[in-house]
């Protein structure tokens, strides 16, 4: 039974559609988030993000969601990466984010992303006062 479960495993997982890895390019982000939150969060940034590709584009971000958070923030050169990127395009969007923040005074934030087979994910520092974590929507414009 066991040799069986381990079969059928290992054969899902061969049978799992994956991003071919010879066309998948990793990208990086540097930006700049500043917003509030009681409950509800609301963030605006701007941000540059630069692929292995030479490709490379200046962004706008907006974060909206909720959880259990409280405060004010303002990070500031807070640095991210994306993988599963075939082209900058796909950058663009909107992305399932789950951070957690903390801070009086210098506050720190941390984010993962995840949008179809795009992972990312990234953190920073700066200013504020807050605590908390948070369910939320990233999107990233050109």
């Amino acid at each position: 039974m066991k040799h069986i479960l381990s079969t059928l495993l290992v054969s899902l997982l061969l049978l799992m559609p994956f991003p071919s890895l010879a066309t998948s390019k990793s990208c990086t982000i540097k930006y700049n988030l500043t917003g509030w939150s009681f409950f509800y969060q609301g963030y605006k940034g701007t941000g540059v993000v630069s692929c292995t590709n030479g490709q490379s584009a200046r962004v706008s971000l907006t974060l909206h969601g909720g959880g259990l958070t409280l405060g004010v923030i303002d990070i500031e050169n807070a640095k991210g990466k994306f993988t599963g990127i075939k082209s900058i395009q796909d950058i663009y969007g909107t992305y399932f984010s789950i951070d957690v923040h903390a801070g009086f005074a210098r506050a720190a934030e941390a984010r993962t992303l995840f949008k179809g087979y795009i992972a990312g994910g990234g953190a920073g520092v700066g200013g504020g006062y807050n605590l908390g974590f948070a369910f939320s929507g990233l999107t990233i414009k050109p």
